[in-house]
């Protein structure tokens, strides 16, 4: 008997289903996953600055306080 699996090809192939190719649909799944993954990493960024912004004030202001 063979082992692992037998179905099924290996590898990237074309998927075709009522005369239509799937191909387009991956492409468009993967830009779409890119653009989020970018705006996900573009929101993080500008909380970390609006964090970094909002201790470096805090600082200047008890600074101004004590001094």
């Amino acid at each position: 008997m063979p082992a692992g699996r037998v179905a099924g090809k290996a590898g990237y192939s074309n998927y075709y289903h009522n005369g239509r190719s799937y191909v387009g649909i991956n492409e468009e799944i993967m830009w779409v996953s890119i653009g989020m993954g970018v705006t996900i990493v573009l929101l993080i960024t500008i909380a970390l600055c609006y964090i970094a912004r909002e201790k470096c004030q805090k600082r200047q202001r008890e600074y101004y306080v004590t001094a």
